[in-house]
């Protein structure tokens, strides 16, 4: 079966299919939108058409630009990744419909820096730069790269439909997971690194935090001045040259949660990549009445559910109604009434639910169950009160009760009547 299915994939992969059969590494191309902007009497336009990218792989330069020559006719720009490059999957190794592919041209910003890599020879005439940007659509990782044009008579500005463009990718700048959730008071590593296609490249890492609006700088390094400003967080600047320019936090806090970034400058070439920290907190969740309660029919009591500290603020709660062995949906009780929220401390917060339940001998055996739902839960807590009901006394057997007890006076009274009466006889004898 497994080998059907290998032939299978890699005939939908020959037929130009990209199948979630095979990586990006193992398949080495992988369709992109590229975006161009256009000024139109006055406004951007962003045209967007479907280019492919071919990676470098095992197979020759040679075949590789065949491959580009096949898919001319399907009306795609090719990008051909020429050697030596930088190995571009190997941070975005993952099966292909699971990554999003956007590739840009990039502007220096008027800056005329010869690339010093691979192919880097002085010229008066400018590079042109393009960005492919690869993202995990869970949100596992994000990669921007570089890829370098050396300027020729061939290297138009103009780029046809059906174009193949000769390239090298000689930065990557690369980051972990994009959105990164942790708990309080917690330790916590936001992955961020890059791959440059030269030895001991000038190169500037800095990390700042963004959080509504506000963009505080947490740490900075410059190469070539060799000098690290440290502000918040740790980097290791003895691991930046190894292309390692993760940030570590401890103990975090609400104050921590924000947008962190980190960017990467190797002149000309400037990126960024941006890391959502979100600070999660799971509920602490209790009953009261705890898990049983006994009344009688008519009996009234308030159940209570506590919810203590969480965060961030949306939480759902609710009271439900379970019959044990009933396969049907529990009845969620309504009428609920909550409190107002406490905010505690550590800035977590807290609320309360109850509701006011009138017993009768249908609850008998019922389980009513607090149900809470938040970020922090991949299930939902679940506390339930166990509720037991006696039947209440009949009216009948009160009034007989009531009956008997008036009559158990009455005789007494009579009783001790009579033996008061009896004594007085007994005193008026003369004998």
């Amino acid at each position: 079966m497994f080998c059907n299915v290998a032939v299978i994939c890699f005939w939908l992969l020959n037929a130009g299919s990209f199948s979630a059969c095979f990586t990006l590494k193992q398949s080495g191309r992988m369709m992109c939108s590229f975006v161009e902007e256009q000024s139109h009497l006055g406004e951007i336009q962003y045209l967007q058409r479907n280019a492919l990218l071919l990676l470098n792989s095992p197979d020759t330069e040679e075949e590789r630009a065949a491959r580009a020559r096949e898919f001319q006719h399907s009306g795609v720009i090719t990008f051909l990744v020429k050697d030596p490059s930088l190995h571009v999957a190997r941070h975005a190794d993952e099966d292909t419909d699971k990554l999003q592919c956007e590739m840009k041209r990039y502007s220096t910003a008027g800056i005329h820096a010869p690339w010093p890599g691979a192919g880097g020879v002085g010229s008066d005439t400018p590079d042109n730069w393009f960005t492919c940007t690869i993202k995990h659509r869970e949100n596992q990782f994000s990669v921007t790269a570089f890829l370098r044009q050396p300027p020729s008579p061939e290297s138009e500005l103009r780029i046809g439909d059906t174009d193949t463009l000769r390239v090298s990718a000689v930065f990557v700048v690369h980051s972990g997971p994009t959105v990164v959730e942790t708990a309080l008071r917690r330790d916590v590593r936001l992955d961020c690194g890059f791959s440059v296609d030269h030895a001991r490249p000038d190169v500037t890492v800095e990390w700042r935090l963004q959080l509504r609006g506000d963009r505080r700088k947490l740490f900075s390094y410059a190469s070539r001045s060799g000098q690290a400003e440290r502000l918040e967080g740790e980097v290791s600047v003895a691991e930046i040259p190894r292309g390692n320019a993760s940030l570590r936090l401890a103990g975090v806090t609400l104050k921590s949660e924000g947008t962190y970034v980190c960017s990467v400058y190797v002149p000309p070439l400037y990126s960024s990549q941006d890391i959502q920290l979100d600070i999660v907190e799971s509920p602490r969740v209790s009953v009261s009445p705890s898990s049983s309660l006994t009344l009688q029919e008519g009996a009234e009591e308030k159940l209570v559910c506590d919810i203590d500290g969480y965060y961030p603020l949306d939480v759902q709660v609710e009271w439900l109604r379970e019959v044990p062995g009933e396969r049907r949906l529990p009845h969620v009780v309504k009428h609920i009434l909550f409190t107002s929220h406490r905010h505690n401390m550590d800035g977590t917060y807290g609320i309360s639910a109850f509701f006011l339940l009138r017993a009768s001998l249908q609850d008998h055996g019922v389980d009513y169950t607090c149900r809470v739902s938040h970020k922090s839960l991949r299930v939902s807590i679940r506390k339930s009160v166990r509720l037991a009901v006696e039947a209440a006394p009949q009216i009948g057997t009160i009034l007989l009760g009531f009956l008997f007890f008036v009559l158990l006076i009455m005789l007494a009274v009579l009783l001790k009547y009579l033996h008061k009466a009896r004594e007085t006889s007994n005193k008026k004898k003369p004998y």
